[in-house]
């Protein structure tokens, strides 16, 4: 995971925004617009997607930032709405529709090798499975495996035991497995 500039006070940045000092906010987006945007990336495959999503996110935050209650990071608290949002995205009307015209750019997931129309088809059917899960699953399994977060940090994040984190990773990989079409699994490498 990324490391981040933490020479700014995340709080009394907070403060100052919310006491009126609304330019404040910049530094706030500074610091998180790319991790959020990557993560929101590696979700929904789309770089406008992703982007107009951003947006999105960080507007919500401002408009919401009265209810944070300084017991975390602002982080940490930016990531509980980017789920949020995403959970949203997910279960709207634009989502079905964006899927439905959606253009793959197969740069965005590096995991495989050359990227081709298998690959696409693949990166195509994880998205969708994905998008199928629960909340809680796909919170879950967006943290630790896409994220790259820590079962502990995954727990801290969305306040949840650590033996909850573990087990509904485990349940959502077996999820996405069981969605996913096993031919193309097979392609790769995946299917046992």
């Amino acid at each position: 995971m990324a490391q981040f500039n933490t020479d700014i006070d995340e709080h009394s940045i907070v403060r100052r925004v919310i006491a009126g000092e609304r330019d404040e906010f910049r530094q706030l987006i500074d610091k998180y617009k790319q991790r959020i945007f990557a993560m929101v990336l590696r979700q929904v495959g789309s770089r406008q997607c992703a982007e107009d999503l951003t947006q999105d996110i960080f507007v919500n935050a401002y408009q919401h930032l009265k209810h944070f209650r300084f017991e975390s990071t602002f982080g940490t608290w930016l990531i509980r709405i980017t789920l949020n949002e995403m959970s949203s995205y997910f279960s709207s009307k634009r989502y079905r529709q964006d899927r439905q015209t959606e253009s793959f750019d197969p740069a965005i997931h590096t995991s495989m090798s050359a990227p081709d129309k298998s690959h696409d088809e693949l990166m195509r059917a994880f998205r969708q499975a994905l998008s199928a899960l629960s909340p809680k699953l796909r919170d879950v399994i967006s943290l630790c495996a896409l994220e790259g977060m820590s079962y502990e940090d995954a727990a801290k994040t969305l306040a949840l035991p650590v033996g909850t984190i573990r087990s509904r990773l485990n349940a959502a990989r077996l999820k996405l497995k069981s969605m996913m079409p096993t031919d193309l699994l097979r392609e790769f490498g995946h299917e046992s």
